[in-house]
């Protein structure tokens, strides 16, 4: 399907209004709120992000390209959205559909600059599976070798091109407009999402990421890896074996087999606690139509369009974090969560140690019973924890949280009764030995040297200062001037408000009256003054702690490098 000027417009413009219409139905509630009940406002918002999201799922699934992934991705920000908005986008994978056979025939015969006859003995015209940029058929090489075969769907290229300027405009925007940007760093988000994009449309680099994990996972006879057929992969098109399976979510075939769901479900989580804390490099997208089970109970891995690497130092901060949940250690959970980016520097320690231990204890651990909990005092921190304390991911952990997260629900539905830190233990805890003492013969050292480079001249300075009469106190009044300046902002958008509803109140009765001139001034006064309104009516510039996010650093020494 290519892309005339005219419809490429209509789709951009499309893409635009979506976005802006939803934006407009949340920013509204500012207004509306005014003459509702107390507790409409919360009830309203709730109802909205589920209509919003179904809305948003009917117009990708209709769509197709980037929105499609967009979803997805959403799905996986639970810094951004409630639970309900993404169980509604988290079935976008089910509901692409497929492109007819003589379309996705001319892409790879584009490719192969021949017939398709040519190359495969045979194709099956109907698909195995279909995606939202691309599909997959079952064929057979000349040899008689039966692969599957991957094609890129016509003109994704160029849906993929008009979906993102719109969406780089949809992202200027909501950073003009609100204050979003100072807890999420959407720049960074943007640009990561932007080139993963990108390189799903290559599956020349697909075909090496899949080789890559084969070749770190060749030692391990319980994860398969499909083999590339080199001589028959282009850029568009991806030929490799072809390994029956069933779906990992099909629980019922997998009974009916007599595979051990319990088996299953811990091999999958070693598998990724070894991509991520050892190789560094693992498969970002592990949905049920990625994972497979095969008849003798091993794990077949497919599609490597999307791929995540952690680097050596990441690695390390990684597998101490993941030491001190084995040992349910939360205050130095807590202190990996502020040094990775996860939990902001001015969180307080105590508040988020409580709900950290809490959480990790009813949904990775022993599941306590809720009911014997304090709860009255548990919700009092939680609110806090949500409100003054939030968490953020991190831009650089984006698809790494949404692979851990679709991992998470994967086996928890194949053995409900998994402890996710009982099953890491054994596995991290070859690694655990050598990395303990290096880790702690390094804190101690660097602590040593530090407080003997640094205290002697801290002392002779205070003792200095002392004498002289120097030592002052200070106070922190940037809460009182946060309220203080909140409060001059409400007092203007109330004077604000009234005149823009004098002057609209004046501008109909001059209309009325047939002072249609002076009715004219008046309109274009009362559209000011609303402009203005709406200008005051934005959110204030919040606080930035001195720790920059990871994306931030990252495009920073990006920088540096060009």
């Amino acid at each position: 399907m290519r892309v005339s000027g005219f419809s490429a417009w209509a789709r951009f413009f499309r893409v635009l209004f979506l976005f802006l219409s939803i934006f407009w139905a949340f920013y509204s509630l500012k207004f509306k709120r005014i003459w509702h009940r107390r507790n409409w406002h919360e009830a309203r918002k709730e109802k909205l992000y589920i209509s919003e999201a179904e809305r948003f799922r009917k117009t990708a699934v209709k769509m197709g390209g980037l929105l499609i992934k967009l979803g997805q991705f959403f799905s996986t920000r639970v810094d951004m959205l409630p639970q309900s908005s993404i169980d509604i986008l988290t079935g976008l994978q089910d509901e692409v559909p497929g492109v007819a056979f003589a379309e996705i025939k001319k892409v790879a015969e584009e490719e192969f600059s021949c017939p398709i006859e040519e190359v495969f003995a045979w194709v099956e015209e109907s698909s195995l599976a279909s995606a939202s940029l691309g599909q997959v058929h079952r064929g057979e090489l000349p040899g008689g070798q039966i692969v599957a075969i991957k094609i890129l769907r016509p003109g994704i290229e160029e849906l993929i091109a008009i979906d993102l300027r719109a969406l780089r405009q949809v992202l200027n925007w909501t950073m003009s407009f609100t204050n979003w940007e100072s807890f999420i760093d959407l720049e960074a988000i943007y640009q990561e999402f932007e080139e993963t994009v990108l390189e799903e449309l290559d599956y020349i680099r697909e075909a090496h990421n899949a080789e890559t994990i084969a070749k770190n996972s060749q030692d391990d006879p319980e994860l398969l890896v499909p083999g590339i057929f080199w001589d028959y992969t282009r850029r568009r098109i991806l030929t490799m074996e072809f390994k029956e399976g069933i779906k990992i979510n099909n629980l019922v075939a997998l009974d009916q087999a007599g595979v051990d769901r319990q088996a299953i479900a811990r091999k999958l989580l070693e598998i990724y606690v070894e991509q991520v804390l050892v190789d560094g490099f693992f498969h970002a997208d592990p949905h049920p139509g990625n994972l497979f089970v095969t008849s003798d109970g091993r794990i077949l891995m497919v599609d490597y369009g999307m791929v995540g690497t952690v680097t050596v130092e990441l690695r390390d901060q990684l597998l101490e974090m993941v030491f001190a949940l084995v040992k349910r250690d939360y205050p130095s959970v807590v202190a990996y969560l502020k040094e990775i980016g996860f939990l902001r520097f001015d969180a307080d320690n105590e508040t988020v140690t409580r709900a950290v231990g809490l959480f990790i204890e009813h949904v990775l651990g022993r599941r306590k019973d809720m009911s014997r909990l304090d709860l009255s005092s548990f919700l009092e921190d939680l609110e806090v924890l949500l409100y003054e304390q939030p968490f953020q991911i991190p831009a650089n952990f984006t698809f790494l949280g949404r692979a851990l997260g679709t991992l998470y629900g994967i086996c928890i539905a194949l053995d409900p009764q998994i402890d996710f830190l009982e099953v890491s233990k054994p596995y991290v805890d070859q690694l655990a030995p050598a990395k303990e003492i290096w880790s702690l013969a390094k804190e101690k050292t660097t602590n040593l040297f530090t407080s003997l480079l640094e205290i002697p001249p801290l002392l002779e300075k205070v003792l200095l200062q002392t004498e002289r009469g120097e030592i002052k106190f200070k106070l922190p009044l940037r809460n009182l001037n946060e309220k203080i300046q909140e409060n001059t902002r409400a007092q203007k958008m109330q004077a604000w408000a009234i005149v823009f509803g004098f002057s609209l109140i004046s501008s109909i009765y001059l209309l009325v009256n047939d002072f249609v001139v002076l009715s004219r001034y008046g309109f274009v006064f009362t559209a000011l003054s609303f402009l203005l309104l709406l200008y005051l009516s934005r959110p204030p510039k919040v606080w930035k702690p001195p720790h920059p996010p990871l994306g931030n650093q990252r495009r920073k020494k990006k920088n540096k490098k060009s």
